[in-house]
């Protein structure tokens, strides 16, 4: 969980005043920090500031200006934190020193000074760039995926964790959670079906490929809808459940191989008309050559069709108070997967942006035929499948009142592709303007 901290910059001439967290006061206790704390769940940024403000230094703020995010991470912990700076100045004061308060010291200090304390240096680095540059806008370079939580990225030196091993480990819990149900209906995205959205044709007789086929009911719905449907996965515990899955619900059109969605070989080309990805392509770092696999083997006028997460979902942070926690081209994010009986792996996910789906998926020589962001006002109480959502649909429903959290749908053609708020999905490259030439 991350936590948002709202920040106050107190300026003196070319000085600010950094305070000194008292040892035993998380967050980053015995660390210099702008004057920060913890936004309660009932209060704005804004609103946090002035609080604390009046709490700690007995002063009243005049109109706060927003100056910039930054994310840090706590080393006592490994807790997340995502800080507003908001330049602050003071109507009532002057400036008092609470003894009793969250710090044992305050000095004004200059840019050159801040190398010489301890300070984390997600905030020391920016500050120095706010200090020597007072006149420039909110100083986040998002487009540089700089945006996102220390503790999401991919640092230097430490290696990304194994995706494959992550969902060995924690199969069995995470089809026990999401997947156990009936009827197997096929399932873009959380409370969002194939009877809701007719993304796909008549499917009997035709051939399927899933990519990405986790425990095998994306596999099995379409064997029921008439296919013959064969998914890959890279997890073997996987493989293991959606054979299962096939066998209980007598479905002998489904088979299940084990592999990568980058590398299809085994498969002749232009063999399948149909190609669905259902929440995987999101676990694929290498997602040009996943798409020209998928085309490859696509019949001309085939359909791939795509459901992944949407990049606004991806950006926001995943308890309330509901916030954009990291940035919109944050290109991947490390999370730990936990589970009820204590089962946990930590898994990364990629985080792409519409106009990166867009290239990907015309990259590869496909046309997009629909893109689907499904509304979604309503959710069966059948499909509130985390702890939270089994009590209420409203925690859900504050989060996205108009976008299914997981659904992002892409729809191209051999030529094609679709969008939801929790998913993307393409489809197609074969009719009209959509169709592949070759």
């Amino acid at each position: 969980m991350t936590d948002l901290l709202s920040a106050a910059l107190f300026e003196r001439d070319d000085r600010v005043l950094a305070a000194h967290r008292k040892l035993g006061r998380p967050p980053f206790a015995g660390q210099w920090l702008l004057p920060m704390t913890v936004v309660r769940d009932d209060e704005a940024a804004e609103d946090a500031l002035r609080r604390y403000a009046r709490e700690q230094f007995g002063v009243a703020l005049g109109a706060e200006q927003f100056v910039d995010t930054v994310y840090m991470e706590d080393p006592e912990g490994a807790h997340r934190y995502v800080a507003n700076i908001f330049r602050a100045p003071i109507e009532g004061g002057p400036l008092r020193f609470n003894a009793g308060g969250d710090y044992d010291d305050a000095r004004w200090v200059a840019a050159a000074d801040l190398e010489s304390l301890w300070m984390p240096p997600a905030l020391r680095e920016p500050l120095v760039r706010i200090m020597s540059e007072p006149a420039a806008a909110p100083l986040t370079d998002w487009a540089s995926g700089e945006a996102a939580p220390l503790a999401e990225t991919a640092a230097p030196g430490r290696p990304a964790p194994d995706n494959r091993a992550g969902w060995d480990i924690i199969a069995a819990a995470h089809q026990a959670r999401r997947h156990d149900r009936e009827p197997l209906d096929l399932q873009w995205s959380r409370g969002v079906y194939e009877d809701d959205l007719r993304v796909l044709d008549d499917l009997r007789g035709k051939r399927a490929i899933v990519l990405g086929s986790g425990g095998g009911q994306d596999a099995v719905a379409l064997a029921k809808m008439g296919a013959v449907a064969v998914g890959i996965d890279f997890s073997p515990e996987q493989l293991k459940l959606a054979r299962r899955c096939a066998t209980e619900h007598d479905a002998p059109n489904a088979s299940f191989v084990e592999g990568v969605i980058e590398d299809l070989s085994r498969f002749d080309d232009e063999s399948f008309d149909l190609a669905v990805s259902i929440h995987a392509l999101e676990f694929v770092a290498r997602i040009e050559q996943a798409m020209a696999e998928a085309a490859r083997v696509l019949k001309p006028g085939g359909v791939l069709a795509i459901a992944a997460q949407h990049p606004f979902d991806a950006a926001a942070s995943r308890e309330a108070p509901y916030y954009v926690e990291r940035g919109y081209w944050t290109k991947c994010a490390d999370r730990t997967w936990e589970f009820d009986d204590g089962t946990k792996a930590e898994l990364r996910s990629q985080h792409r942006t519409v106009s990166q789906w867009f290239d990907a998926v015309t990259g590869a020589g496909l046309a997009i035929e629909r893109i689907i962001e499904p509304r979604q006002d309503v959710i069966d109480p059948e499909d509130a499948l985390d702890a939270e959502l089994k009590e209420g649909n409203e925690v859900f429903l504050k989060r996205d009142r108009h976008l299914n959290e997981h659904g992002n749908f892409v729809v191209a053609r051999e030529v094609a592709c679709s969008l939801s708020s929790d998913g993307l999905f393409t489809l197609p490259a074969g009719s009209g303007s959509m169709c592949k030439t070759h």
